[in-house]
């Protein structure tokens, strides 16, 4: 595992509790998300040992909060978006191992960038990106590490490298959902002005 591992979770981490904690309306959500995330950040360096597979405590985290994403059950599309999440990132994983070669950005920008260009294309409001975008990783981190220990492979379960890409995807997401909601208020603001246009010239 790459010595830097975990530098970019702890920076995105952290900014993430911040603005939850300070910026968010109080709320059970809010109080949800803080701890939440502050759980995920303390248990990054412990993990478990299950049977063969080592699985890291955050990762565990990650999925029970998952549970609050619940509603991605009711719908049979958002749970094929997740499922194809998850083969494209089983996908990345294997083609890095295989032919590392054509890797050009490095795999904590790049598996992120992939990921969220599919979950953007597939999914509409920001709780159904964030929901297919951790059913996804997750689901695909476990299977992969199923994969690998057919060939008597073994890697944690979530370790630190995982929880990089994951917390890269959701910045991605956070921003570019950001900017889509601002692109939109100025669309509306930009029609509404040429509508007063329009109505003061009429009136002249």
């Amino acid at each position: 595992m790459n010595v830097t591992s975990g530098i970019i979770f702890y920076w995105i981490g952290w900014i993430f509790w911040v603005i939850v904690t300070f910026f968010m309306k109080k709320g059970r959500q809010r109080t949800f998300y803080a701890c939440w995330i502050l759980f995920i950040i303390l248990s990054s360096s412990v993990s478990i040992q299950v049977s063969k597979y080592q699985i890291g405590l955050s990762f565990i985290i990650l999925l029970i909060g998952s549970i609050y994403f619940h509603s991605i059950a009711k719908s049979l599309y958002l749970l094929f978006s997740a499922f194809t999440i998850s083969l494209g990132y089983i996908a990345i994983l294997f083609w890095e191992r295989i032919t590392p070669v054509w890797i050009f950005l490095p795999r904590t920008v790049l598996i992120p960038l992939i990921m969220t260009f599919l979950i953007v294309l597939l999914t509409d409001s920001l709780h159904d990106k964030l929901a297919v975008g951790l059913l996804g990783l997750t689901s695909g981190e476990i299977f992969h590490s199923i994969i690998l220990s057919s060939y008597r492979l073994y890697e944690t379960i979530g370790g630190l490298a995982f929880l990089d890409s994951f917390f890269m995807m959701a910045m991605f997401v956070v921003f570019i959902d950001s900017l889509l909601k601002v692109k939109a208020k100025l669309y509306a603001a930009v029609r509404e002005y040429k509508q007063l246009l329009r109505w003061k010239t009429n009136q002249h």
